[in-house]
């Protein structure tokens, strides 16, 4: 198993794989040894249903370059793809050229716990791969003939937030210019994600003003 990054919603499933061997960055396995518990046990307290879920910690994990495996008659490139988080990773098949991307390629790029440079940087290496599809971590499988068109939206929206939030930094009434801000003139559409896109673009906006801020 391949853990892409630390959040809950890519790491709490391991426990229902016994024996599997759990593949990470080496960040993941820190940050899941730091916040794994505390964040399960307060989620238990609002789910009981959650109390057959136990934290396991990644078993090979790597920290720079790339790491290959090999499965069966493939080969998985696994490389850091950070920006969603510290941690993240995708996974190539080499072969087919198909790329497991985690978050760091969604249909609305979320930074609130990563990095806008680094979301740039990782968007931009993988619309360089050559891909035949992209999994993203969330939303539709993403075909070859829409990669370019789907790097071309997520490097324009990063790069709107990012120069619409530094002119706000500017102003008095930041906080009523931020509000302004509609995922629509970013280049995005709020139907994304079922709905939970305007929710998402929201937070982005407040969490880069706070980190261009320096609050």
């Amino acid at each position: 198993m391949v853990n892409t990054h630390y959040h809950a919603d890519h790491t709490w499933g391991n426990c229902f794989f016994p024996g599997a061997t759990i593949v990470s960055h080496a960040r993941c396995r820190e940050y899941l040894t730091e916040y794994g518990a505390p964040s399960l046990e307060t989620a238990r307290r609002q789910n009981p249903s959650l109390k057959q879920v136990r934290i396991v910690l990644p078993h090979m994990t790597f920290e720079s370059g790339e790491l290959t495996l090999r499965v069966g008659k493939k080969n998985l490139i696994l490389s850091q793809a950070f920006g969603h988080s510290s941690d993240g990773i995708s996974v190539l098949v080499e072969e087919d050229r198909v790329l497991f991307a985690g978050d760091a390629f969604m249909p609305l790029p979320y930074v609130v716990d990563g990095d806008i440079d680094d979301m740039l940087t990782s968007v931009k290496k993988i619309g360089r791969l050559g891909l035949e599809n992209i999994i993203q971590g969330h939303g539709d499988i993403i075909l070859r003939g829409e990669i370019d068109a789907a790097v071309k939206e997520n490097l324009n929206y990063l790069n709107n937030i990012k120069k619409l939030v530094k002119a706000a930094g500017k102003r008095k009434n930041a906080e009523e210019y931020l509000e302004e801000i509609t995922i629509e003139s970013c280049g995005k559409s709020r139907v994304h994600l079922g709905g939970l896109a305007e929710t998402l673009h929201r937070r982005n906006l407040r969490s880069l003003h706070q980190k261009m801020n320096g609050k």
